[in-house]
C-alpha cells in the first residue's frame, strides 16, 4: 500500500469565502493547470498549484498517484493512485489499494483526537476514476473521479463528488 502523506509536501487549502459547492472547485481542463478538487459530502476540497502527480515505471511495473496535501481541515490528504495499472484514456473503476493492476483512491482523515487515519476504497465503498487527457509528450494527465469511503473515526460514509485533477507529471 502506499502511504500518500509520505509522499506529499504540505499545501494551504485556498477555501474562499465567495463561492459554494461546485463554484469553488477548480474547472475541469486538460492543460497541465495544477488543479485537483472535488465534494466531500457537498463541501469543496481543492488545490491550485499544489498537487503532486507522478507516474512512474518501478520494477516493470507503472505506478500513478495524484492529489493533494492540506494539512489541515478535513480530510487532510486525498489521493487518486494505481497499483502496477498503466495509464490510458479510459475510465476505471476503483478497487482496494493493495490489488495489484488496480486504481484506487485514498484519503486521509485526522479523529477527534487527532489521531491520523488512512483508509482506501474497497468491494463495498468504491467509485472510479476517468482519464480525459494523457499526454505522454508533454507530461500532462487530467482527469475526473468520484467515489464513496468510509471514515473509521466515526464509521460516517463520505461521498466524493464532482472530483477532477489536471497536472504535469514527474516521471
Amino acid at each position: 500500500m502506499i502511504i500518500t502523506s509520505i509522499l506529499f509536501n504540505s499545501c494551504d487549502n485556498n477555501d474562499s469565502t465567495d463561492c459554494t459547492g461546485i463554484d469553488c472547485l477548480p474547472p475541469i481542463t486538460q492543460t497541465g493547470a495544477g488543479t485537483f478538487g472535488c465534494l466531500v459530502n457537498g463541501e469543496p476540497f481543492f488545490s491550485f498549484g499544489e498537487v503532486n502527480c507522478k507516474y512512474q515505471l518501478i520494477n516493470g511495473s507503472y505506478e500513478f498517484i495524484v492529489g493533494f496535501d492540506r494539512m489541515s481541515g478535513f480530510p487532510i490528504d486525498m489521493s487518486i493512485l494505481s497499483n502496477r495499472q498503466s495509464i490510458s484514456e479510459s475510465t476505471f473503476q476503483f478497487t482496494n489499494c493493495d490489488v495489484n493492476n488496480s486504481y484506487c483512491a485514498n484519503v486521509v482523515f485526522v479523529s477527534n483526537l487527532q489521531e491520523i487515519i488512512f483508509n482506501d476504497t474497497d468491494n463495498q465503498n468504491s467509485g472510479s476514476v476517468t482519464f480525459n487527457n494523457f499526454d505522454e509528450t508533454n507530461q500532462i494527465v487530467s482527469g475526473t473521479f468520484e467515489f464513496e469511503i468510509l471514515n473509521p473515526a466515526d464509521n460516517q460514509i463520505y461521498q466524493i463528488t464532482e472530483g477532477r485533477f489536471d497536472s504535469f507529471y514527474a516521471r
